[in-house]
């Protein structure tokens, strides 16, 4: 074997290849520690062990208790649960478009795409429809209304998310896992005590902020 040092040449040609597609300064960093033979096998588990389609969330108590106490250990987990999934968003439900192969949202509460279906055309659904399948409307809301005026133009930020937060949980079960459709009807009221911290009260914000960062109804 041979001791003579290898020029710079050689030592590049041996150091793994970067895709010229990684911006340039964490690439630059990245191939650094990938000539040391550091921090290799973090990265490489990293990208391998996270789901493309993952979204996380948290109960209300979980997620109460970070608001709470910023240093609690749940800060370091991602979510108490992780699931190959999606939720439709309320873009989805006030277009009826399909979203990361769930299908079309009004298709699987079971109204039509033909205009010549009246009593099941879904544009032509009203706010009763959604009261119909045992849901909560806010205050506020008229049951007369069209849904999709409803979700375009005539509500409220919270209106809208928790209307869809409901319909969502109503239909895709592994919202369960996160939040009970029972605990989003008691949310529909407008104000909310999470389980354990009764003294605190979520407004209407919180609500929304809630439901948006724990992926159950997004805009």
């Amino acid at each position: 074997m041979s001791d003579k040092a290898n020029t710079p040449e050689q030592e590049s040609n041996l150091a793994p290849h970067v895709p010229e597609s990684v911006d340039t300064a964490t690439g630059s960093a990245r191939r650094r520690m990938l000539k040391k033979g550091v921090g290799l096998a973090p990265i490489v588990l990293t990208l391998a062990s996270r789901p493309v389609l993952a979204w996380h969330c948290k109960s209300p108590s979980a997620w109460g208790s970070e608001q709470l106490d910023p240093t609690t250990s749940l800060m370091t987990n991602a979510g108490h649960d992780s699931y190959v999934d999606e939720t439709w968003t309320i873009d989805n439900w006030k277009n009826n478009t399909a979203r990361a192969g769930l299908g079309k949202p009004w298709a699987k509460l079971g109204f039509s795409d033909n205009e010549k279906d009246k009593d099941k055309y879904w544009k032509k659904a009203k706010m009763s429809a959604i009261q119909g399948k045992g849901l909560v409307l806010p205050p506020g809301v008229k049951t007369d209304a069209k849904v999709v005026d409803f979700l375009s133009r005539d509500s409220t930020l919270f209106q809208r998310t928790i209307v869809v937060a409901q319909l969502n949980a109503y239909l895709l079960p592994s919202i369960s896992r996160c939040i009970s459709l029972q605990t989003l009807k008691t949310m529909a009221s407008g104000s909310y005590s999470p389980p354990h911290l009764a003294s605190v009260v979520w407004s209407q914000s919180d609500i929304v902020q809630y439901l948006q960062n724990n992926w159950i109804a997004t805009p």
